[in-house]
């Protein structure tokens, strides 16, 4: 019977050396070390009471006398489950298992159990552990199994036609499955609702939960340095004359599968000949030029993208140049060559040319790069990764984001046909070091790509197992071996930026999460210190020495991550204190940034500079347009470094940090029409500044004012707003054929403007794009590219750095008039207090900014105690305040 089924524990005063049933050995129902169950052992131990029990109170005591009975009164527990005799521990069921045959319990007196009350059986019953749910009346009294559900009656009431009930009190049905189920997915999700309280509370808030490991999700963030590889596979074994077997294989195989990349015979690339194309053999442009983006092309790009290897290249390049033509050339190298030219002409920094000239300049190489790149090829080489490689980089600085983000899918497909993605060598030296530059090159790309626009990854990390490549000089790399001088500089930038971007998927993952908990930033924070430590010195943002203008895109990529992953809790659903403390985050990125900006504008200090100079590390350099640094600046700022510096501008006017800010306006303004997205950038800072100033003008003067104003963070939030999963202002808006029905009868209500620009072949390209020239004024815009107008209209950076200096000196104002007033100021932002940059970005120097607009001279060069009470100045000329300035 199940009532009479025994059932043993541990007793903690039985626990001991001396104790036959240690509470290690002894467990409820059974054995969990090995041993035989329990219940063995005490039929074993009935049977021998059974042959030597003459009586109650006989010899059967004196064998038990190591097992005396439990005390009922003790108990560990300071509260009563039942009466005050009744204890919740397992003693019970320890009494019950040394019960024998005859339902005596030794050492009691001879008291049987039957003679126990009720309610004692009851209480002892609830704290057991059955092993199934007790039987109904019927089958109780008939003592025969039940096996009835919370469903159905058991079979034998039913066979008897009798009800199937649980009446008695000893047959108190516990919780039934269902019950449980639904009590334990209760706690589920309440266990998941305090996790998301807890991401909620800020760190050191007077909620303030202590951070477990539980409360942090776990991130899989890569070593910085890892070791090389040293768990090599299992290599087959060579089998002997076995080439008949690889020939047959080879050759019966076609169409089915190719060997792997390693073992695939070299086919023929096919070459240009005079008939084998629809197209004529395209003449070589002048060396002059040819020479001068070659070597803008080997001091940018190749220094953080070395695709090629560069001694190789040049060698075959004069050869082609010697013969002065491009036939009998392999057809993938041609457009290899041009995507090179292609690719040049975005550093040209000269100004006897236009931008636009040097646009289509570039765009004319790229079409010929297209054109001989065959993509129904099935023989693919490395030098097919490399030119869609650059046409994708080529497309992306001309803010061609779709045609960029097609031509890295097919680079991405193009080296996994290849075998780039695996290190399967061995190679020959100089070939299997470009094959991991390339593989690495295109790795870079995707990461940064996906980063900045919120697409999916195209490469995933467990398919990688490439080595890293030798950070030294191409002329290094010799068939001979790869043998570097000691003491030689940087010289290749991947070697840096390879951990930078091995971090990006799983940032990408914790992006994912609507709020990001203290503890996960602060994991992040301890990550990305790390990362700065490994590199070189002058990278270090808390190094004040000059920095070479083309190292701060290096530079700048920790500072990058770090805006992507603070800004992530403006989001709506954060609370207010959380999306303050993003801000915060975000206005020490920006201030990091500006300061390695300020490096760079920064001269080494010569021994025989005055000493009594006020700059402490150097004189600032010539930065006016046309300057050395000017051009080394701008060719070598690529178009994420122009939209991070506008990221850190936003936030750095909204906080009020207007000597920061000015700092990397200049920056952009270096830029300038270099880079197609830097207008872009200009165009929604300078609206922003406009509508930061309205609300200055009508009172906003603190910062929580504007903090909380809905309207400017999502305008501080920037491209936020472009990605599927962080965006929140879109929430309500029309979709679909609804958006394009209501964008219609707006423009069906308003009369139609003609045509800016006809599109026909003498209208210049607008953003290099036809189609957005053809846009009327009013429809709206059909293509994410500007405008002519719109490149235009919004008047330029000059425009945005007379803003921020009138801003900065009312801001200077105020603070003077509450000083003479004797007003208590208000203490600095906590992120003044913490960042010690401010001294080292200082308000640019007049005469280095670039030239401003005649009508907007005037009022950076009036100082404040030149003007009148009324606003004029001592020549007569009325003051531009800000609302004029707006007004332009």
């Amino acid at each position: 019977m199940d009532d009479q089924r025994p059932s043993y524990t541990s007793h903690p005063a039985r626990s001991g050396p001396d104790s036959p049933y240690d509470e290690r050995s002894v467990s409820s129902g059974g054995s969990s070390h090995g041993l035989p169950p329990l219940q063995n052992a005490t039929s074993y131990g009935a049977r021998r009471l059974s042959q030597t029990s003459n009586g109650p109170g006989g010899s059967a005591s004196q064998r038990l006398t190591s097992y005396p009975p439990p005390n009922l009164n003790v108990t560990p527990y300071n509260r009563p489950y039942g009466p005050p005799s009744v204890s919740p521990n397992t003693n019970s069921s320890f009494q019950d298992g040394i019960m024998h045959h005859d339902g005596i319990l030794p050492g009691s007196g001879g008291v049987s159990p039957t003679h126990m009350s009720s309610a004692l059986i009851s209480q002892k019953r609830a704290y057991r552990q059955r092993r199934k749910d007790p039987s109904c009346d019927a089958c109780r009294e008939r003592k025969v199994k039940c096996d009835a559900t919370d469903t159905s009656s058991c079979s034998e009431c039913s066979s008897r036609s009798v009800k199937c009930q649980f009446t008695k009190e000893t047959n108190r049905r516990m919780s039934s499955i269902k019950q449980v189920q639904d009590l334990e997915k209760q706690l589920n999700q309440a266990r998941q609702t305090i996790a998301q309280l807890k991401a909620l509370i800020p760190d050191g808030g007077p909620m303030n939960i202590d951070q477990t490991a539980s409360s942090v999700p776990a991130l899989n963030l890569p070593e910085i340095n890892p070791n090389q590889r040293n768990d090599k596979k299992a290599e087959p074994i060579v089998l002997k004359h076995f080439d008949h077997v690889r020939r047959n294989i080879r050759n019966y195989s076609r169409g089915l599968f190719k060997p792997p990349p390693l073992y695939r015979q070299p086919a023929i690339q096919p070459t240009l000949e005079p008939g084998t194309s629809p197209y004529p053999i395209p003449k070589l442009p002048p060396k002059h030029v040819t020479d001068r983006l070659l070597s803008q092309y080997h001091g940018t790009i190749h220094v953080y993208a070395p695709l090629l290897h560069w001694p190789t290249f040049v060698q075959e390049y004069e050869a082609v140049c010697r013969a002065g033509t491009l036939q009998g050339q392999r057809r993938i190298w041609v457009s290899l060559l041009f995507a090179v030219l292609a690719c040049g002409t975005l550093h040209t920094v000269d100004r006897s040319a236009t931008q636009q000239e040097i646009e289509k300049e570039g765009l004319a190489f790229k079409e010929l790069c297209m054109r001989y790149i065959n993509s129904w090829t099935d023989i693919v080489t490395i030098d097919h990764c490399r030119a869609t490689l650059l046409l994708s980089m080529f497309s992306m600085q001309l803010n061609y984001i779709s045609s960029g983000w097609a031509w890295l899918g097919t680079a991405i497909r193009f080296a996994q046909e290849a075998g780039l993605q695996n290190d399967s060598g061995p190679w020959p030296v100089v070939e299997g070091e470009m094959r991991r530059r390339v593989w690495w090159s295109i790795y870079a790309w995707d990461r940064l790509i996906s980063l900045e626009l919120g697409r999916p990854l195209q490469i995933d990390d467990d398919d990688c197992d490439v080595g890293w490549p030798c950070p030294v000089d191409d002329t290094y790399i010799q068939p001979q071996g790869i043998v570097a001088p000691p003491g030689q500089g940087l010289t290749c930038g991947l070697s840096v930026l390879i951990p930078i971007v091995r971090m990006i998927p799983q940032l990408k993952k914790t992006l994912k999460s609507p709020v990001l908990a203290p503890g996960t930033l602060n994991t992040y924070d301890d990550y990305l210190r790390s990362l700065s430590r490994s590199l070189p010195d002058s990278f270090h943002v808390e190094n004040s020495t000059p920095i070479d203008p083309a190292m701060l895109p290096l530079s700048a990529g920790p500072q990058g991550i770090r805006m992507f992953l603070y800004r992530h809790n403006l989001s709506t659903v954060c609370s207010s204190e959380i999306r303050r403390d993003a801000i915060d985050r975000c206005v020490r990125v920006a201030q990091d940034t500006a300061h390695l900006v300020a490096r760079s504008m920064l001269a080494p200090r010569s021994p025989s500079q005055n000493p009594q100079s006020n700059s402490e590390y150097g004189e600032y350099v010539d930065t006016s347009p046309g300057s050395p640094w000017q051009q080394r600046f701008a060719s070598m700022s690529p178009t994420m470094s122009c939209l991070h510096f506008w990221r850190c501008t936003l936030f750095l006017v909204l906080r009020g940090h207007y000597s920061s800010a000015l700092t990397l306006v200049r920056a952009s303004a270096a830029v300038g029409d270099i880079r197609k997205v830097n207008i872009a950038c200009g165009r929604n800072l300078s609206f922003f500044i406009d509508r930061l100033a309205e609300r200055l003008r009508a009172g906003f003067t603190t910062r929580e004012q504007l903090e909380e104003d809905e309207e400017m963070l999502a305008y501080v939030s920037g491209d936020m707003q472009g990605g599927v999963e962080e965006s929140w202002v879109w929430a309500g808006s029309d979709t679909g054929m609804r958006l394009a029905a209501t964008a219609a009868a707006n423009n069906a209500n308003t009369p139609a403007a003609p045509t800016a620009h006809p599109a026909d072949a003498s209208t210049p390209l607008t953003n290099g794009d036809l189609s957005a020239a053809n846009v009327k004024a009013e429809a709206g815009p059909q293509s994410a590219l500007l405008t002519e107008k719109e490149t235009q209209e919004w008047g330029g950076w000059g425009r945005i750095e007379t803003v921020l200096r009138q801003l900065l000196e009312e801001q200077q104002a105020r603070q003077r008039q509450q000083q003479e007033n004797h007003f208590p100021q208000p203490p600095p932002p906590p992120q003044q207090q913490q960042a010690p940059f401010d001294r080292y970005v200082p308000t640019p120097p007049q005469q280095m900014l670039p030239q401003l607009p005649p009508q907007l001279q005037a009022v950076s060069t009036l100082s404040p105690n030149d003007r009148r009470e009324d606003g004029t100045s001592p020549g007569g000329s009325a003051r531009i305040r800000i609302a004029n300035i707006i007004g332009d």
